[in-house]
Order: C-alpha cells, then structure tokens, then sequence
C-alpha cells in the first residue's frame, strides 16, 4: 500500500474545494434570483390591490355614495391620507399621481423613493385610466399611476 504524503494530495483537495465553492456559489445565486422574483410579484400584486382598492373605495367618495371609477378630488386628499398612513404602518410606502391624458398633473400625493431606495427596494408602478371630476358639469379623462414601495 502506498502512502500519499501532503503535498502530492494537494491538488486533489484543491480542486475539490473549489468544486464545493463553485455549487455553493451557484445554490445561492438561484435563491437570490428566485426571491427577487418573488419579491416582485408579491410587491405587483399589492400594487393592484391598492390601485383596486383606491378605484372602488377609496379616492370615489362623493357624500354618502360612492362611484368607482369617478375620481373626487376634493376628497383625494383626506381619504388618501388616511389610507396612506394604515398602508404605512404594514410597511407599505405609497405614491399616487393622477395626470391628464395630455402629460398634465391634476393630483399628486406622496413623495418617490430616492435612487438609494430604488435600488434597495424597487418601486413597483401600475397605471390605470379613471376620469376626474373637475366640477358637477365637467369630467376629464385621466391616468391614476400608483407606485407602491417597501
């Protein structure tokens, strides 16, 4: 029986560590890009019960009725705001902008997250067309953009 002595078994280990290293490396490569994954479809599917929510419920309020799809301003600020902060005490950040079908913005509330917190935890955006009432005559087409973030 021959012995091997150290150095002679050297490259054997050596290239069986770097084996090890290699599918450890490429395991949590795969766990990163599948949670990633996951992460964007849990972030997109908050963002369209959100925007759901704000077009049924909660931006359409008008006295005692309420007509999804209708955009109130005048209570766009209240009934968000009070959404905004339930939303922020589940760790939900929420930025919601109406704008004109011509580029204009009607409403805006909320502030984006900056270039640090984008690139930690990107924002997630749906968009949806909703018409804003301006007065009781007059009705102006428009886009609800929602970016939720957490």
């Amino acid at each position: 029986m021959v012995q091997l002595s150290s150095a002679e078994d050297l490259p054997s280990i050596l290239i069986v560590v770097c084996l090890v290293l290699a599918f450890t490396t490429a395991l949590a490569h795969s766990y990163h890009t599948f949670a990633e994954r996951k992460n964007i479809s849990e972030d997109f599917s908050a963002a369209l019960d959100i925007v759901s929510r704000l077009t049924g419920e909660v931006l359409v309020k008008y006295e005692n009725n309420t007509y999804p799809g209708l955009l109130n301003p005048r209570s766009f600020e209240n009934e968000l705001g009070d959404y905004y902060k339930f939303l922020l005490m589940q760790g939900v950040n929420l930025s919601v902008e109406v704008r004109s079908l011509d580029g204009k913005t009607i409403l805006s509330y909320g502030e984006r997250p900056g270039l640090i917190r984008q690139y930690l935890s990107p924002p997630c955006s749906v968009s949806l067309p909703i018409v804003v009432a301006e007065a009781p005559a007059s009705k102006v087409l428009g886009e609800l953009v929602v970016w939720v973030w957490r």
